[in-house]
């Protein structure tokens, strides 16, 4: 449960942050003292006992070691090697240093007063977090706010080891764009693992179909994370809407209330220097011609070795799933992966970046936005492939 526990503090307290920020309350040791411990009581009322898993002993032990090799990997990575990787450093904790100094989300430093920052209206939920560590402890150093980023990669594999089963844990600890990645890993300061941590948990309540306002909880977090999220939860909300059908309506008040704040604290800032896709992706009848080196960019990081072994692997779970006539299994999956990829694959499409550069600087990255539901996946083939055996 310590897993699931931290990724919903670490999402309410960034939330509650970003929504005390947006009527000017200072953003100050005591804000962030009150809204951690909020956020923290609240988890403890929100989280449920998970169900016990089908791990067989032997099974379970192997695994365990499995999943822990490369967490202890990384904790004495981090003890050691600095943060490098310039978009983490130049972006997402710059926020976090700006808003520990103005006291606020949108002061001099969002308004060009202080420093340039290319990428301005990214949004906060992470850096927010990040400020409040700044804040307790009296410092700028990065190496403090590191480890909010590689105990939520540990809640991550907690969480997909109580839901899921140890196995799909261990899978999830040696991916390498998650254990080692550069960028977007958990020794990096992008908020890629965050991200995929929030759709993976808005994935799991979706399938479990019986509290919407929990699903709507972890939408909002991923909404608050990077740009990404809005458009994933959108896509978790359509297929929310055939889930709960008229009950989706809970879902839909944390939703509303952080998209609202996201784009009430958007209208007040300066627009950063990166595409305005939401005027670009009208031209995609016109850029038909790129559609074919997106497809095959995109598709070549799905395949190649070794995370395209994870994609492959997804891909046989989709075809036995299938096979066995396991509808449910295949289509909510499905439907949550496939729009994800077609929406990164038109991004791609209408880009003005020039198209190769941007899908090998990202591709690895988005898809690890959507590993949630592909573990869902493996899991659900796997434990029938189990049962056939077993009976």
């Amino acid at each position: 449960m310590i897993g699931e526990m931290w990724l919903v503090a670490f999402g309410l307290s960034g939330t509650l942050l970003f929504l005390a920020g947006v009527p000017h309350i200072p953003i100050n040791a005591g804000t962030g003292i009150g809204c951690v411990v909020i956020a923290i009581g609240a988890s403890i009322a929100i989280v449920r006992r998970p169900r016990p898993t089908r791990d067989s002993a032997i099974g379970a032990r192997a695994a365990t070691v499995a999943m822990v090799i490369p967490i202890m990997v990384v904790l004495y990575a981090a003890a050691f090697i600095p943060v490098r990787d310039f978009d983490g450093r130049a972006f997402w904790l710059l926020k976090a240093k700006g808003i520990a100094h103005d006291r606020a989300i949108d002061g001099p430093f969002f308004h060009d007063q202080e420093v340039s920052d290319p990428r301005n209206d990214y949004p906060l939920l992470v850096p927010l977090n990040g400020a409040v560590v700044f804040l307790l402890g009296g410092t700028y150093d990065d190496g403090y706010v590191r480890w909010l980023h590689v105990l939520t990669f540990i809640a991550f594999v907690a969480f997909v080891r109580a839901r899921l089963g140890v196995w799909p844990a261990a899978v999830l600890a040696w991916i390498p764009q998650f254990c080692v990645g550069a960028e977007g890993g958990a020794l990096s300061a992008y908020n890629d693992i965050a991200l995929a941590a929030f759709v993976a948990g808005a994935f799991y309540e979706l399938m479990d179909a019986e509290q919407p306002w929990r699903f709507g909880m972890w939408l909002g977090f991923a909404v608050l994370t990077k740009n990404e999220g809005l458009p994933l939860a959108l896509i978790l909300l359509a297929a929310g809407a055939f889930v709960f059908r008229r009950r989706v309506g809970a879902a839909l008040v944390p939703l509303g209330v952080t998209i609202a704040a996201l784009f009430v604290w958007k209208h007040r800032i300066p627009h950063g220097g990166e595409e305005d896709l939401g005027a670009l992706l009208p031209t995609l009848p016109h850029q038909l011609h790129r559609l074919p080196g997106a497809i095959a960019g995109l598709a070549m990081h799905l395949v190649a070795p070794p995370w395209g072994l994870f994609w492959c692997a997804v891909a046989v779970a989709l075809i036995g799933l299938a096979w066995q006539g396991a509808r449910r299994e295949v289509v909510l999956p499905s439907f949550v992966i496939g729009a994800a990829v077609l929406l990164y694959v038109a991004v791609y499409t209408v880009t003005t970046w020039v198209q190769i550069d941007l899908i090998n600087s990202s591709a690895d990255r988005v898809l690890m936005h959507v590993v949630g539901p592909a573990l869902w996946m493996l899991t659900a083939c796997g434990g029938k492939v189990i049962s056939r055996l077993v009976d």
